[in-house]
């Protein structure tokens, strides 16, 4: 693994130097659709983070996960 480091990174930099120019347009629909996608990435990776932050709190201090009571409806 640790000798075929070098090889890819050579062959990432030959086809970055070796590439052709695009003359692409990017008009702004393509990049409002950019940024709207770069913000969903943050937004899901904050509430997974949010959702499994007591497992990963836990994980850290290793103390068990406590019981959440308000989800138990059998106290009726």
């Amino acid at each position: 693994m640790r000798t075929s480091m070098p090889l890819i990174l050579l062959l990432t930099l030959a086809i970055m130097f070796f590439a052709a120019p695009a003359f692409a347009y990017i008009d702004p629909g393509t990049g409002s659709y950019l940024v709207q996608g770069l913000i969903a990435a943050v937004i899901g990776i904050s509430v997974t983070g949010k959702v499994f932050w007591a497992r990963i709190k836990s994980f850290i201090t290793g103390k068990p996960l406590e019981e959440n009571q308000d989800d138990d409806d059998d106290d009726e």
